[in-house]
């Protein structure tokens, strides 16, 4: 052992590990002590400002940082290390290495850069994970696409993002260690070998910014559910380049999830040829499907999108009342082959007459299906529901099921405004609604979907009648189309709340 060495294993390993053995000499050293050996020849004086163990509590304040830095490229992290194997029981300490890191961490004895120069030396590129992007909204935020999550940044933060680009070593720029750990904690940010630069498309956004996107591929059906809001289906289909064209404009206009329905998707002829070319798109894909065409030896039209929605409307016999017999099961199936591929999915009911008495079973059911979420809502009297307003229960009886609902994708805003202030829809016939149930369009894909944006006109909830209500920043209005004219009160949200007519 030369000088520097014991020079590591007084101040460190004596110091702080607890698996340190001084009658022992070992053939192996842990990654922490090559990191004090790297450190201590470029900075002798840093070992004697560790404090003395006994005044020093380890918290593990930077675990996925230093797991990246040092436990990812030690010797023992496949056999001997105990801190770093899940199946170990108790609560192991790091080795004496790890801690006295935590330590320089947490105090800051040495600049950032530095640390980070000695800590990450070697293949130590720092890069946003695949599914992660960037977006300028109205303000910095970074999604991760696959787990739906939206993080709103400081410039600083969003700066430090964009140049995480795999190109670049995470010493060669300032870093904010509580920022770097959050980051590497929720998997959002990777540090290995050099990638391939990457671009991000940024400008600002449209404000409001247009964030979910539903795309009407078709308006071919193969059901006719008593509810449907479309009314009898048309043979329109949304040419494929059209759909091309769409996505990369919402792309630059920042946006982040495309609603992919119809009609019934699964009718799309271009279907398999836009699965195919999916992964170039850095916004989240679902797939909104009745779930009836859904089947394993299909899977080549639908295994690339991020999530399948399947609208089930009861159990066997309140779903088959309103989509027709034999639907139930045929949905189950097609659920069972996109789990089987690894895709998540969730679920859509629609609340209505002959599905109340089931609704308690039906929450276990979904509870045993390992869904992303389920979205609950009451039909809206139009299409084919005008001819069967049996199907309709009052705005009393809907409401309390809305609760049952799981999960938190919500294409509403923060903002004072009513529902739809993120969101439009394109229809097969190439119009740019406010949203499926508008008929008025705001333009076409011929004007452009930016054009067509800007002519919204965001619903104010101040100008709303029910303005002055105390449950108005909860129930966001309601559903516009719902209420009762555009400024009105939304019957089922008023039911939900308590709220009396009157008032």
């Amino acid at each position: 052992m030369n000088s520097r060495e014991a020079f590591v294993v007084e101040a460190v390993c004596s110091r702080y590990c607890s698996y340190y053995k001084p009658d022992r000499e070992e053939d192996t050293a842990c990654e922490g002590f090559k990191f004090f050996q790297r450190l201590s020849s470029q900075t002798p004086a840093i070992l004697a400002a560790l404090r003395p163990k006994q005044s020093y509590a380890f918290k593990d304040c930077y675990h996925h940082l230093l797991y990246h830095a040092l436990c990812k490229r030690c010797d023992f992290l496949v056999d001997g290390c105990d801190f770093t194997d899940p199946n170990c029981t108790g609560d192991p300490l790091p080795c004496g290495g790890y801690i006295a890191a935590d330590l320089l961490l947490e105090h800051s004895i040495m600049h950032e850069n530095q640390l980070a120069e000695t800590l990450i030396s070697e293949q130590g590129y720092i890069a946003l994970r695949d599914d992660c992007v960037l977006r300028h909204l109205e303000s910095p935020y970074l999604y991760d696409i696959t787990n739906d999550e939206l993080y709103e940044l400081d410039q600083q933060g969003f700066e430090f993002l964009t140049a995480c680009n795999g190109s670049r070593q995470l010493a060669e720029f300032p870093f904010n260690k509580e920022f770097l750990e959050t980051c590497l904690k929720e998997g959002l940010l990777v540090i290995g070998p050099r990638k391939d630069l990457r671009h991000f498309k940024l400008r600002p956004s449209p404000i409001p910014s247009l964030r979910y996107l539903e795309l009407q591929l078709t308006s071919r059906c193969n059901l006719k559910c008593g509810h449907c809001y479309l009314g009898e289906p048309t043979k329109r289909d949304l040419p494929l380049a059209a759909v091309l064209s769409v996505l990369e404009e919402f792309e630059q206009m920042q946006g982040l999830r495309v609603l992919f329905s119809g009609g019934e998707p699964l009718m799309y002829a271009e279907l398999r040829a836009l699965n195919a070319v999916l992964p170039r798109y850095g916004v989240r894909k679902v797939l909104l499907t009745n779930g009836t065409m859904i089947s394993r030896k299909n899977h080549a039209d639908w295994c690339l999108f991020d999530e399948i929605q399947f609208s089930l409307d009861g159990l066997q016999k309140g779903h088959e009342r309103i989509r027709g017999a034999g639907t139930f099961d045929t949905v189950v199936d097609g659920m069972d082959a996109v789990r089987e591929k690894g895709i998540p999915i969730s679920i859509a009911t629609m609340v209505h007459r002959h599905n109340l008495e089931e609704f308690e079973t039906l929450a276990k059911w979904v509870g045993d299906q390992e869904v992303l979420e389920w979205s609950i809502d009451v039909p809206c009297i139009a299409g084919r529901l005008l001819e069967n307003l049996d199907f309709l229960p009052t705005p009393e009886e809907a409401a309390p099921f809305l609760r049952y609902a799981t999960g938190g994708s919500y294409h509403g805003a923060d903002e004072p405004f009513a529902c739809g202030y993120h969101l439009c829809t394109v229809t097969p016939e190439g119009a740019v609604l406010k949203c499926g149930f508008f008929d008025k369009p705001l333009g076409s894909l011929k004007d452009g979907l930016e054009t067509s944006w800007k002519r919204i006109r965001p619903v104010s909830l101040s100008n709303l009648e029910c303005a002055s209500c105390s449950h108005l920043l909860d129930c966001k209005g309601g559903c516009r189309f719902r209420a009762e004219g555009l400024l009105g009160k939304d019957p089922v949200m008023c039911a939900l709340y308590g709220v009396m007519e009157n008032t």
